[in-house]
């Protein structure tokens, strides 16, 4: 049985993975110590480091104490570690003591870590104080904001967000609103999106425009999508734009996709892969075939092999190309996925095994 000293060690060691199993053998004794040395050691870094494991150890125990800490203590640093770990919790218990932070504190750090707990928290009962620092002068404070409120997904956040998106001056404000509009998951924000995506040039606005429109999976959105592709030479919009095609799944991008397949950056051909495979867009076996063949990057090669599974190509020349890729294939996980290939195919065609489809097809294994 360890003693607190050994806890306090461990916490001086920063052995968190080591506390956490001891407070999954004695919970009782290891959070008491835990929450004695957040709130009396006179060391303020070990006071610290013992805040952080009692979010990450989800005590709820420790609820009234972080709070204390959250709204007197003289530390901030110890003050933003009790917020945040009020949110890891995950115990809604936490969440009036962080409204009452919200309202009280003055000090940016502070209110930034304490929506960000109640955006964990997803506490409606915090939309109303949230939605008032929407209209705060720290650029900082309002994407937090705007982040908290999306992870919380309250529809009385749309037109705020909406304005936000329309007419905040810092770029990464109207990001971040973007983002938390496609989270809140609201079609009728479809339109503002698209025209944000078509008009906002700040850096970073698109991308995450791009993707809050892949999250709401309008059909709407793809022509726009496509054409901010066709106009847009940065690699960070292009990995953007072809997550939102993918996640949309319209057929109409396909084509987009299978250019794509040759881009230049790993993200994106991925995402083409795993994109031609989910929509089912049978004629791009072939290419996903070369891409097998030929593609530098195992995570792409492992991709394009799982997709042809998912078209089942019939054709013998098709198998040929999977066993010769098979054979020639140094990595074990790639190979895994022609196997798993192979054999859906054969199953598909009525066939016992691999090498009964082998067989009959007159194939070289």
């Amino acid at each position: 049985m360890p003693t607190k000293d050994d806890i306090k060690l461990l916490v001086l060691n920063k052995k968190d993975d080591e506390i956490l199993a001891e407070l999954e053998n004695d919970k009782e004794t290891i959070q008491g110590f835990l929450i004695d040395i957040a709130k009396n050691d006179s060391d303020w870094k070990i006071r610290r480091d013992a805040i952080k494991i009692l979010g990450k150890g989800k005590i709820n125990q420790s609820i009234e104490l972080l709070h204390d800490i959250l709204l007197k203590d003289h530390f901030t640093v110890l003050r933003k570690n009790a917020a945040k770990s009020l949110g890891a919790i995950d115990d809604p218990r936490a969440i009036p003591p962080l409204i009452e932070a919200l309202k009280t504190s003055k000090d940016p750090s502070i209110i930034i870590e304490v929506a960000g707990s109640l955006g964990m928290l997803k506490a409606t009962q915090a939309v109303d104080v949230l939605l008032k620092l929407l209209k705060n002068k720290d650029g900082e404070i309002r994407e937090n904001v705007a982040q908290a409120l999306g992870m919380i997904g309250d529809p009385r956040a749309i037109d705020p967000l909406l304005k936000i998106l329309k007419e905040d001056k810092e770029a990464w404000v109207r990001g971040q609103a973007a983002e938390a509009l496609g989270l809140i998951g609201d079609e009728r924000v479809v339109s503002d999106l698209i025209i944000t995506l078509e008009t906002d040039d700040g850096i970073g606005v698109s991308i995450k425009t791009a993707t809050a429109l892949g999250r709401l999976k309008d059909p709407a959105a793809v022509e726009p999508l496509i054409a901010f592709l066709q106009k847009s030479k940065s690699v960070e919009n292009r990995r953007a734009i072809a997550y939102a095609l993918g996640e949309i799944g319209d057929k109409r991008a396909a084509e987009v996709f299978l250019e794509l397949l040759g881009d230049e950056d790993e993200t994106v051909r991925y995402w083409s892969c795993l994109s031609l495979g989910f929509m089912q867009y049978k004629r791009a076996a072939n290419n996903l075939l070369d891409v097998l063949q030929a593609d530098e990057s195992v995570r792409v090669r492992k991709t394009a092999a799982i997709s042809v599974g998912q078209l089942v190509p019939k054709t013998k020349k098709c198998v040929q190309i999977l066993l010769d890729s098979l054979k020639a294939e140094d990595d074990p996980e790639v190979q895994e996925m022609i196997k798993n290939t192979l054999e859906r195919i054969a199953k598909n065609q009525k066939y016992k095994s691999i090498e009964e489809m082998i067989k009959n097809m007159d194939l070289e294994k």
